[in-house]
């Protein structure tokens, strides 16, 4: 076979050179990897998750289609519903707790005071220990026996408090874990957002003799919202599948089972996959719309903000 002339090489690199050179063609060979990793991990794993939630699979043989028969179970199971109240309870408990905390330590910090830089370093350290650890860690600082929390209780002559054996006290103590976990990110998201708030408008404020308060209520506030509505949803979303707590510590014993810990004992405990499946992508449904109104909201809260 006769080799390519020069001249044809030349044509042929000039042809590539062409093609990478071309706008539309680079846009798509760069977001090539991102796509393929998008279909490979998320795209494929949904479809074949939204095909298992309507087949009666439970980790043998083939799976057989029931069509909508999970679902109207699902619809119709009190445990499932009982879950999901639950771990709306958690979602609302936490989102509320972290934000009025996060603002109110967010406003402190906002303020120029010595050792301000070790604050914000303590105030970070939660957010660098895994999930699981940390469960694991508050299932012994406040284990009942030998927990150090109930040692500081007991020097001060109180009685030992069953945090994660006292039916009513359980799903406060997830809530509490979550919280001391999740804080940092509101109270630096909320900083970060009152460092970028214009000052002229607070400079003129003073001057004219409004309180603080007002200035905060009236001025500062609104300005936030974005970015409250931004920590909402993305709460939200992290909430809906709150998992490591619950693994650490009760193990969705006492009224503690949340949703996500019931598609975990569903799917992998019962090994009824089609029914696991099923309960997720309910879930999933929830959380779309969810986080869908939330984002009309942000948009209309930042086009307003123009």
């Amino acid at each position: 076979m006769a080799k390519a002339t020069a001249g044809e090489k030349r044509s042929k690199t000039g042809w590539l050179s062409h093609l990478l050179n071309q706008d539309r063609t680079s846009k798509w060979i760069l977001i090539s990897p991102l796509l393929l990793c998008l279909l490979v991990f998320m795209i494929y794993p949904t479809v074949y998750s939204l095909y298992m939630s309507f087949t009666d699979y439970i980790m043998r043989g083939d799976p057989n289609f029931v069509g909508l028969d999970n679902y109207r179970y699902l619809l119709h199971d009190p445990v499932f519903w009982e879950a999901l109240q639950r771990t709306l309870f958690v979602l609302v408990a936490c989102i509320v707790i972290e934000l009025g905390l996060g603002l109110a330590i967010a406003v402190l910090l906002n303020r120029e005071f010595v050792g301000q830089d070790l604050v914000k370093g303590l105030c970070f350290v939660p957010l660098l220990i895994s999930p699981l650890a940390m469960s694991l860690m508050w299932n012994y600082m406040l284990h009942i026996q030998f927990g150090v929390v109930n040692d500081v209780i007991q020097f001060f002559g109180l009685p030992a408090v069953g945090w994660f054996s006292t039916q009513s006290l359980a799903l406060w103590s997830i809530v509490f874990i979550s919280v001391w976990q999740w804080l940092p990110f509101s109270i630096f998201v909320l900083l970060a957002g009152l460092r970028s708030l214009p000052r002229d408008q607070f400079e003129a404020a003073q001057v004219d003799g409004v309180p603080a308060w007002r200035v905060f209520f009236q001025l500062q506030l609104p300005m936030l919202t974005p970015l409250i509505i931004i920590i909402v949803l993305l709460r939200t979303m992290w909430l809906m599948r709150l998992f490591d707590p619950l693994y650490g510590t009760t193990r969705g014993g006492l009224d503690t089972e949340l949703l996500d810990w019931m598609i975990y004992r569903s799917a992998f405990v019962d090994f009824d996959i089609g029914l696991g499946t099923a309960y997720a992508m309910f879930a999933l449904y929830l959380t779309l719309i969810g986080c869908l109104l939330m984002y009309k909201r942000l948009m209309a809260a930042m086009n307003q903000g123009e």
